[in-house]
């Protein structure tokens, strides 16, 4: 199973995306990064993003890898009671599963945002 994952901080985001990607790398194979960008934050007044799509192979299904990214997003101290637009340490969403070539989930944060979108096409 193949995924893209949104990832993104305005946190000490460097730090805690070059963490993230530590925690990847035991879950995933083959994978690949998009460019880093920067991005005003959308919904409130607070610090730029750093937004970027991370792309890999794993075996877990759509649930369990959930889990293991919200323990991720745990371990940089992701305040789960915030408002939904807030700062944030991290945030990794699977924004798409693939499966033999077939699009087994698509999330709509692709066509919503541009901070997903432009670094999924370098992906693809």
């Amino acid at each position: 199973m193949k995924y893209f994952l949104s990832i993104g901080s305005n946190i000490e985001a460097t730090k805690n995306i070059d963490s993230a990607i530590k925690e990847l790398d035991l879950i995933f194979s083959n994978i690949n990064k998009s460019s880093t960008y920067q991005t005003k934050a959308v919904g409130f007044e607070g610090d730029d993003f750093l937004n970027l799509v991370v792309s890999g192979d794993s075996s877990l299904n759509f649930d369990e890898l959930n889990l293991k990214l919200k323990k991720i997003e745990d371990m940089t101290g992701r305040n789960r009671n915030a408002p939904k637009f807030s700062a944030r340490t991290l945030d990794i969403d699977i924004v798409l599963q693939v499966d033999d070539d077939e699009i087994i989930f698509e999330s709509d944060e692709i066509e919503k945002y541009d901070f997903v979108s432009n670094p999924l096409k370098e992906l693809l």
